[in-house]
């Protein structure tokens, strides 16, 4: 039903009445009455402002439910979007700038365009982990992908070992069986041995990783080699490099290396063994240089506390 006005007078004349003043004010103000509805084609579009919704005019009496098309309201400009500001009324939020996003503040606060996390930072906060000791890096192909964190290696200090006698002063006899080399001075400036025996030429390491590298000269003894000793154990620690150094007079010295890592639970004791397949008195374990103003150095041992 379409809308319609009637307007009722305030007096009705009757035919031949006369009109006075006092029937003039009876007259009064007329009534009017609206009845129907308004249907969407009625309205010219663009011609309700959003000043004029809910606020200015009861609408939802007077427009059946879902009758309203979005061509009625006043023409806007692409981009923008409607929302209730703190009073209530309908307005219009501007077009934000390219890639900005529409970010609600919650209740109580008005939308607003901003800049998606991550385009040019993201906070912290806001990365999903994929467990303990991750971290972030890229494959060869340059995908993204966690991987676990592995425990840098930790320096613990450096402990140096050596056979020192006085200028002059051969190495030793060699026996031909195993022998303890002499380890008779020591720097530990990190205090990674717990305990030296220069008397003994053994030392002790705690609980941890440690590198080990050592070497010892011999001298007419044939063949032979060095290693690495768990004394605490009685098992090989470390082998040793094989050498030869012939078995006649005035042959050169030679040396035999021994190098690797070691991990152990407790504490240990260590000793740099020897053993040459011939015996050889005086030089056997290295002959001396006799440099006037320098000590005779043979065997030597250097650890490294590694972990």
């Amino acid at each position: 039903m379409p809308l319609s006005v009637n307007v009722g007078p305030g007096h009705n004349f009757s035919d031949g009445e006369k009109v006075t003043y006092t029937k003039l004010n009876a007259l009064g103000a007329p009534s009017i009455t609206f009845t129907g509805s308004i249907d969407s084609n009625q309205i010219t579009d663009g011609a309700v402002l959003t000043s004029k919704l809910e606020q200015g005019i009861d609408i939802n009496s007077k427009i059946s439910d879902h009758n309203l098309n979005l061509t009625k309201l006043e023409a806007g400009t692409q981009g923008q979007i409607l929302y209730y500001d703190t009073n209530g009324d309908l307005v219009k939020l501007s077009p934000g700038s390219d890639g900005q996003f529409l970010k609600t503040k919650g209740s109580g606060a008005n939308p607003e365009w901003s800049a998606q996390d991550g385009t040019d930072t993201i906070n912290i906060s806001q990365i999903n982990t994929d467990g303990a000791n991750k971290y972030i890096s890229t494959d060869g192909s340059g995908n993204i992908q966690w991987e676990t964190k592995t425990t840098p290696t930790s320096f613990g200090g450096v402990a140096v070992m050596w056979d020192q006698k006085v200028t002059n002063t051969h190495g030793g006899a060699s026996t031909g069986s195993d022998q303890v080399r002499d380890l008779n001075q020591f720097s530990d400036p990190s205090l990674i041995l717990s305990n030296f025996d220069a008397s003994a030429g053994t030392w002790d390491l705690d609980a941890g990783t440690y590198l080990i590298e050592a070497k010892a000269p011999a001298a007419d003894t044939g063949n032979y080699l060095c290693w690495i000793e768990n004394t605490t154990d009685s098992t090989v620690a470390i082998d040793g490099s094989s050498a030869h150094g012939g078995s006649s007079k005035n042959t050169e010295t030679q040396w035999t290396f021994a190098s690797g890592i070691v991990t152990i639970t407790a504490t240990k004791t260590f000793s740099l063994k020897f053993r040459s397949s011939s015996a050889k008195g005086l030089y056997g374990l290295g002959r001396l240089a006799n440099i006037t103003g320098h000590p005779e150095i043979y065997s030597s041992v250097k650890v490294i506390k590694i972990a």
